[in-house]
């Protein structure tokens, strides 16, 4: 079957739109189609596209652009690929791609093999790896707005301007029918381990158990959140007394004081405000790995 590859050319804050003239010499090295979005939103036209005219699919950008060509997947039955050019790539380290050389991903076509993997839904909509809200939501939202930083290092940057400015916030974090009332720093549901470039917030989680995994990082005083941040990049933090897991296959999110705005994030993405109502779907994506 056909590959048809999509671009996304502002990923990696630039480093996608360097990277591609060597991004249509390995497509045509691998003689497949490649398609550079023109804007936001595109990316879903030209994989539905593709995928109606019998192509399987190659995402080439960051974890947005790699949940938007996922869920055409998922929804029209193809497989996925993935050319890891953005500032995270969490779901494509976790399915075995190497992120610091991009390009050797096109070896994955003819030489990897394919793997059947769970997705998440939040509010009917796909996602791959992690669905949060509270405390690292706005440090997405405010990491959105940043041109000058990326990877590991503007989510840190991101973590500390948000530390100043966010206080914990109570949420009712229910999990396949048994409900918790928690004042949380925040809550993240992960269909696979990391998100942000490595930061392992849920990092039990894989991605072919049928269930999500829920980290919540409970109230405790800016100093101790602080220290005990570092220990995310290793998933060491889920053993903090304040720090609570759960794990379920549906899981729903609300927000207990409607005075303060809560919205949700999945994969780095602004999905909307709270409530939010997670799923995990087994064996959702089939994707091709090396």
């Amino acid at each position: 079957m056909p590959w048809t590859a999509i671009v996304n050319p502002v990923a990696g804050r630039g480093r996608t739109q360097k990277l591609l003239p060597e991004l249509e010499r390995a497509a045509s090295d691998a003689g497949i189609a490649l398609h550079v979005s023109p804007e936001p939103g595109a990316p879903t036209k030209l994989a539905r596209a593709a995928a109606d005219d019998g192509h399987d699919l190659v995402a080439c950008g960051g974890d947005g652009l790699v949940t938007e060509v996922a869920g055409v997947a998922a929804d029209t039955g193809r497989r996925l690929a993935v050319v890891p050019t953005g500032a995270g790539n969490d779901f494509a380290r976790v399915l075995g791609y190497d992120p610091k050389q991009p390009l050797r991903a096109f070896d994955a076509l003819a030489s990897g093999h394919d793997r059947v993997v769970d997705l998440g839904r939040v509010n009917g909509r796909w996602y791959t790896c992690v669905t949060a809200s509270g405390f690292d939501a706005e440090a997405n939202r405010w990491a959105n707005t940043v041109r000058r930083l990326s990877g590991t290092t503007l989510y840190v940057a991101a973590v500390l301007r948000t530390l100043a400015v966010y206080k914990p916030h109570r949420f009712r974090v229910t999990v396949d029918g048994e409900s918790l009332e928690t004042t949380a720093w925040l809550v993240a549901v992960g269909n696979g381990p990391a998100y942000a470039g490595g930061m392992r917030v849920t990092p039990d989680a894989r991605l072919d158990d049928g269930l999500l995994d829920v980290t919540i990082v409970g109230a405790m005083g800016r100093p101790e959140f602080l220290r005990n941040f570092p220990k995310v990049f290793k998933g060491t933090h889920v053993g903090h007394p304040k720090v609570t897991t759960r794990r379920g296959a549906h899981v729903e999110l609300e927000s207990l004081d409607a005075s303060i705005p809560m919205e949700v994030y999945a994969d780095g993405e602004r999905v909307g405000p709270l409530p939010g109502t997670m799923e995990a779907v087994r064996d959702a994506l089939n994707v091709r790995v090396p």
